[in-house]
């Protein structure tokens, strides 16, 4: 026994508390860095993120661009809005994104607080530093909007469970109808959603049942406002879906929402996301907190988990097995759905850990996310403005700008100047690079024939140039390009100008003189 005078009970005291300090300090720190990397992006504007401000900026009606496009609309409306106040610079329009991450992150302590002090700051630490979460911030597109839906219907959906005063079933209400306005990969979630409200109310006390038809009404009502984009939605499906990519695989959906959690498809990613679905699994099965340094784990997933293991595999369950049935593509980006739910099983599985085991799993798991999170900030994902400083230099007014596919058109013109801009510009197999029509893609590639394309564009630059800009990997397609490039070559002189880049959307531009 030691007294409180023991200079050596003294020295533990503060020592603990010293240490207490440190890891605070890390922490804050940890979470600063995790929220300025959500508003870090060195490279220009790829093409889903230029589409993005296409669309919400452009002439064209968003029913009538969403057509072309393939997503509900609410996204849209955010960053025409967005724009409006901040304009369309790339940090500008990034920031909207970056907002909704950082936001994600208070929304998901009130999720998790009931779990547990260990368990909410485990998973907070987790979501902040995240490459996923990281990723989808520094980006363009609605996926961080996604998962801030998802974790305010989480914990509002819980809120009201608990106690469902008018005000939790009207937020409800709003979040689902926002959820299915922002990607239909959210109508999965919705769905296993309301399963799960279902059969925890099923047989219950007559307060319980009460409590759960309330949740399905709310939610109900909420989306059924969909009902107004319903013609958008039928005209898509009929025309519209992934033809970039070829049919979706279940090993392919398993190992890309790893690669995806983990931040990239290289080791380190790789190693991260293992690392993760690891805690998850073991915060799914472990019965509680490690005794002597051992830790129970039964064949049954905790009580706590077993909601949101639930969810989660039923949302992307049901979601991959929807893209393998129909020959839809599996994205990591749409496992946004159910990112929130791993991170909460893998923050309680570092939390059953010993205190210092918690420590040294929670450290590295932060420090290999920051890392990769930074890392994948420096890295450029598109030479789309590359090739546009290179036309803007040169260029003149009777020149021809010839984008093969039209895919390279988006991330090239938002960087074109305002006499570039003005500039004839054709794309193959339509438009005029400035968005992408997807509606029956395939087929409008097979009904235009490239050396006639060719031929036609030759023509009708006449004594102007043409700078062709180009790309690989693009399916379906390069066969045309190649066509085109080699007819133009026939019959003008070429100069290369930009070279391609092993790059995420690698480019080359041709300028091919008058003849």
């Amino acid at each position: 026994m030691t007294s409180p005078a023991d200079p050596d009970a003294d020295s533990a005291l503060m020592s603990s508390g010293l240490k207490r300090r440190a890891l605070i300090g890390a922490g804050t720190i940890a979470m600063i860095a995790a929220i300025v990397l959500r508003f870090v992006a060195t490279s220009p504007l790829w093409l889903d993120e230029a589409l993005s401000v296409h669309i919400a900026t452009g002439q064209m009606g968003l029913g009538d661009a969403l057509r072309q496009d393939g997503h509900p609309g609410l996204y849209y409306v955010l960053l025409d809005d967005w724009t409006t106040i901040f304009g369309t610079g790339d940090h500008a329009v990034r920031a909207l994104s970056g907002v909704l991450g950082v936001l994600t992150l208070p929304v998901l302590w009130l999720a998790t607080r009931r779990y547990g002090r260990p368990t909410t700051i485990c998973t907070l630490l987790l979501a902040a530093t995240s490459p996923y979460l990281i990723r989808y911030s520094t980006e363009t597109r609605m996926y961080a909007l996604v998962v801030f839906l998802v974790a305010a219907a989480w914990w509002l959906v819980d809120s009201a469970w608990r106690r469902p005063t008018a005000a939790r079933l009207v937020g409800v209400s709003v979040v689902t109808a926002a959820l299915v306005h922002t990607h239909y990969w959210t109508f999965y979630l919705v769905a296993a959603g309301l399963v799960l409200v279902a059969a925890a109310g099923w047989r219950k006390p007559a307060d319980q049942r009460r409590t759960a038809r309330s949740i399905l009404v709310a939610a109900a009502a909420g989306a059924a406002t969909f009902i107004v984009w319903v013609p958008v939605f039928v005209d898509q499906l009929a025309h519209t879906g992934t033809p970039w990519a070829k049919r979706a695989r279940p090993t392919e959906v398993f190992v890309e929402t790893l690669q995806g959690i983990g931040g990239n498809n290289r080791f380190e990613g790789e190693t991260l996301g293992i690392l993760l679905a690891f805690f998850a699994l073991l915060g799914a099965l472990a019965v509680g907190v490690a005794q002597d340094r051992t830790i129970e784990i039964r064949s049954t997933i905790a009580a706590s988990m077993r909601p949101w293991a639930a969810i989660t595999v039923g949302a992307l369950g049901l979601g991959a097995a929807t893209a393998i049935v129909t020959g839809g593509a599996f994205e990591a980006r749409y496992a946004g759905i159910a990112v929130p739910f791993v991170l909460l099983m893998a923050g309680r599985g570092v939390a059953v850990l010993s205190p210092t085991a918690r420590v040294v799993a929670l450290s590295l798991l932060v420090v290999l996310g920051l890392a990769i999170s930074a890392d994948e900030a420096r890295r450029t994902r598109s030479q789309g403005q590359e090739v546009a400083t290179a036309i803007n230099a040169r260029v003149a007014a009777n020149d021809l700008i010839l984008f093969c596919p039209d895919q390279v058109g988006p991330a090239t013109v938002h960087y074109l100047d305002e006499a570039a801009a003005a500039t004839a510009r054709r794309a193959f197999p339509s438009g005029d690079g400035q968005t992408v029509d997807w509606r029956d893609y395939l087929d409008q590639v097979a009904s235009v024939d490239p050396v006639e394309f060719a031929n036609q564009a030759d023509h009708d630059a006449g004594s102007g140039s043409i700078w062709f800009v180009s790309g690989v990997g693009y399916r379906g397609i390069d066969y045309s390009c190649g066509v085109i490039n080699g007819q133009l070559a026939a019959v003008r002189t070429s100069e290369a100008v930009v070279g391609l880049q092993e790059l995420f959307e690698g480019m080359y531009a041709t300028r091919y003189s008058p003849r």
